[in-house]
């Protein structure tokens, strides 16, 4: 089950309907199959994206992609409303516009990430800004290939597993869908979320009103996470100095099957990919001192072009090289590695340890940044050196 990516596929596809997706020890999905009911037709593990991914490099692919964009929304409610640059918006309020529906992942009353589908333009902002865990599939590939057989537009939006997963499921293309995939650095477990969540409802005493993972009120390179509270109350730190963000970027929350990711560059399948185009300030004639966001747009076929260029008098747009756009983003093209506390975090958890603990032991603030704190002081040819002698 470690290469298991919790797509959901098989449950959505199975016609008896005897796979339910429910949560390991770590609160990944996983699915669970009622052997009486199931009669062996092997359609699961056709559409399994896992089982099926063929990991030679279609020569038959267009030779013109990837092409990338270093892009951004003209318009600024949009760009400081969104994570980077409000492309995912644009093209989403497109497809909307010609009476689509667009599938992406927003929070339930509960602030766990679902996925969902929308139809009306108000409903937009809950699909927009990054959400820093594993979504809940549910039925949206069942959803969606019901409308796509109706011949209506679909924009469908997810991780590269998630998008994998969609097109295994539809098992042909359709003209009327559009895929785009996220560039994705791993997605945390579930559970761990809700146990973080309860501890700052503990914390702050209060229920949660609102959540941003990218709140942009100190900058887009800057951002922080926010939680507003019913009680008026509210929270809000750095990626260094919150408890799940330190989780989050040393590795320690992501599903096992994210260390060896098999969809993302240059195995995407959607049409386009969005990111952050960090290191966008390297470019001739872009300029990030506004620090509002930029995106980073990667077209892989025909069609995610043509969506693009759809959007080209609303937005800014700048072409670059591949290489230049994935240098600043390494998750483009690489997993990020398993770190050996991985395993340590999730038998604690597994046995029970309380979260306050585990976030004193895994994800303290005060560590990180005195960590941060000699990485500046020594410089990272020092910080190197001290790695080769810690190793002999």
């Amino acid at each position: 089950m470690d290469s298991c990516v919790g797509c959901s596929a098989c449950a959505q596809r199975c016609p008896r309907q005897c796979i339910s997706m429910i949560p390991n020890d770590e609160g990944f999905l996983i699915p669970l199959i009622d052997e009486k009911r199931c009669n062996d037709c092997g359609l699961c593990k056709k559409v399994c994206p896992v089982l099926q991914a063929d990991f030679s490099l279609d020569s038959t692919r267009e030779t013109d992609f990837p092409r990338a964009w270093a892009a951004w929304s003209t318009d600024d409610d949009i760009r400081l409303n969104s994570s980077s640059g409000g492309l995912f918006s644009m093209f989403a309020e497109s497809c909307l516009l010609r009476g689509g529906t667009v599938f992406g992942a927003a929070f339930d009353e509960g602030f766990m990430v679902r996925h969902t589908g929308i139809s009306n333009l108000s409903e937009l902002d809950s699909l927009r800004r990054s959400k820093y865990v594993q979504s809940d599939i549910d039925g949206c590939y069942r959803e969606a290939e019901k409308l796509l057989k109706e011949h209506r537009p679909v924009l469908f939006s997810g991780t590269g597993c998630q998008i994998a997963g969609l097109m295994s499921f539809l098992g042909k293309p359709y003209p009327e869908l559009l895929t785009i995939d996220v560039v994705c650095y791993g997605v945390p477990s579930p559970k761990v979320w809700s146990m973080y969540l309860d501890d700052m409802k503990k914390r702050y005493k209060g229920d949660i009103a609102a959540i941003s993972f990218r709140d942009k009120k100190d900058g887009w390179k800057n951002y922080c996470m926010f939680i507003g509270f019913k009680n008026g109350r509210f929270y809000r730190r750095t990626a260094v100095n919150d408890t799940f963000f330190i989780g989050f970027g040393k590795n320690l929350l992501s599903r096992k099957s994210c260390y060896s990711c098999q969809f993302r560059h240059p195995r995407s399948q959607a049409d386009l990919t969005l990111a952050d185009f960090w290191g966008a300030e390297r470019l001739e004639g872009i300029d990030t001192l506004d620090n509002k966001g930029v995106s980073l747009v990667i077209s892989n076929t025909p069609k995610g072009q043509a969506a693009l260029e759809s959007i080209r008098d609303k937005c800014y747009l700048m072409e670059t090289s591949f290489s230049e756009a994935a240098s600043g983003n390494p998750r483009v093209t690489e997993s990020a590695p398993m770190p050996r506390s991985r395993a340590l975090f999730f038998e604690d958890l597994i046995r029970g340890m309380r979260f306050s603990s585990l976030r004193r032991k895994y994800m303290n603030p005060f560590v990180q940044t005195l960590k941060l704190s000699v990485k500046r002081i020594l410089g990272p040819r020092s910080i190197e050196r001290l790695k080769k002698l810690k190793r002999v």
